[in-house]
């Protein structure tokens, strides 16, 4: 099946009814405004915590035509600790990842890890870089909004592994394109939003919500090691490393991720055949 896709920000254009499939990815537009033979996907960069007109009691008539993509499951999880109820349904309907360029490079392996970064506490970050350097490891540190594409796809071609030290992810694209590259990860993974910065609580007027949240949203045990405690770090980092062979990321992404899945989910969920 050929899918066509048009971006505009033409509100007018939107109103016209020879399309299938509206996307509002962060702006909320009234549903009665939208043809009725439109489906409308709403999200997911609306808000981090659900707010404004989309909170309410469930709209039966939205049911019919609208979702909120969470991107994830635990973010659904999230929304619905959140508030009490959504005018609509809420589902999960992540991005594809492109697999064609995040492929694995035919080039020598002469890094041996990757660091990648994303708002953990210092100490932490400090732990692993000196594991890392105990052991006479090679590494490279990419953080996360602060590195060049090109650079990232360059270095994945040649390391053997990452160690992820990342916060919350609705989804997870960089490491899922490291993943793509049949890059094991070693991910210490967080339990709460709540772990996201130094000292925690950093949501301080939310602190008695759970805020349950992981780093890998879209994970399996063949994508490499998952924990959640730094003293099991050490011990993991040797084991990635003898089973590296072992792992098949990207035959996960393959599975789960590709811009036909992606799309299929889509369509199976609106039942447009």
């Amino acid at each position: 099946m050929c899918i066509q896709l048009e971006v505009t920000s033409d509100f007018n254009r939107i109103k016209q009814n020879n399309y299938d499939i509206l996307i509002a990815n962060h702006s909320f537009v009234k549903p009665e405004f939208i043809p009725e033979n439109v489906k409308i996907i709403y999200g997911p960069q609306h808000w981090v915590f659900p707010e404004g007109e989309i909170i309410g009691p469930n709209n039966t008539e939205y049911n019919k035509k609208c979702v909120y993509n969470s991107l994830s499951k635990w973010v659904e999880e999230l929304y619905l600790e959140m508030a009490e109820s959504l005018i609509m349904p809420i589902s999960q309907f992540p991005f594809s990842v492109d697999t064609e360029t995040f492929k694995p490079g035919d080039v020598q392996k002469t890094l041996d890890c990757v660091l990648y970064i994303k708002r953990r506490e210092s100490t932490v970050v400090e732990r692993v870089i000196e594991i890392l350097n105990k052991k006479e490891l090679s590494y490279k540190i990419f953080r996360y909004g602060s590195y060049n594409e090109a650079d990232y796809l360059k270095t994945l071609h040649i390391c053997k592994f990452m160690v992820v030290l990342d916060a919350s992810e609705s989804q997870g694209f960089a490491l899922q394109e490291a993943m793509s590259c049949d890059i094991p990860l070693l991910v210490l993974d967080v339990k709460s939003m709540h772990d996201e910065y130094e000292n925690g609580f950093t949501y301080e007027y939310l602190k008695s919500k759970k805020l349950i949240a992981t780093s890998v949203p879209y994970w399996s045990d063949e994508c490499g090691i998952k924990i959640d405690r730094i003293e099991d770090i050490d011990k993991s980092m040797d084991t990635i490393i003898c089973k590296r062979e072992t792992y098949k990321p990207r035959e996960y992404i393959i599975s789960m991720l590709t811009d036909e899945i992606c799309m299929k989910r889509i369509l199976d969920y609106f039942e447009i055949m």
